[in-house]
């Protein structure tokens, strides 16, 4: 299995941070004010839980890993239309016959989702960027063994000296005279 894009935790809190940010700024423009504290909250589960679904896929290849826009676009999109029946937990006010407020909360998201798509991933791939320098920065360099290794079969020890009487012909004869 490969490892998760290193741009990944950072992925997952822009989207933890932008889903409930998004829907609950639409549901402001909507309708002029926030929702209650239980819309907020379940705004703020729903970002968590879909943050932590980013990257879940397990055993694609690593290029399928890397964060695209279309993903996180397509998270985004769930996490709004989620919101959207999030953040009106609670909201008497909210319904069928406020329509007038449609048009500019679907302006808000079809310009605010694939803009926040690119810079999330953006921000992802600086993120993998500066950690990865910041780790060849502050690991000690290892250097690669090229080629096969040199097989060693025992450790280097002294051979043994054995001294022998008349080992050559380098000293004069010796005389007995």
């Amino acid at each position: 299995m490969s490892a998760a894009h290193p741009g990944l935790p950072a992925l997952r809190i822009g989207v933890g941070v932008a889903v409930p940010v998004l829907a609950l700024s639409a549901h402001g423009i909507a309708h002029g004010e926030l929702p209650g504290a239980a819309g907020i909250l379940i705004c703020v589960a729903l970002g968590a839980v879909l943050a932590g679904m980013l990257g879940a896929q397990a055993g694609t290849r690593q290029r399928d890993r890397r964060p695209s826009v279309a993903s996180v676009a397509a998270l985004l999109v769930v996490g709004q239309v989620l919101g959207h029946f999030a953040a009106s937990v609670g909201d008497t006010g909210h319904g069928v016959a406020d329509l007038g407020a449609v048009g500019p909360m679907a302006a808000w998201h079809s310009a605010a989702i694939p803009l926040s798509a690119v810079l999330l991933v953006l921000v992802a791939h600086l993120y993998a960027l500066v950690s990865s320098v910041v780790e060849s920065l502050t690991t000690a360099p290892v250097l690669p063994v090229g080629g096969r290794r040199a097989a060693v079969t025992t450790a280097w020890r002294p051979r043994a000296v054995t001294l022998r009487a008349g080992g050559g012909s380098r000293a004069p004869p010796f005389s007995t005279t």
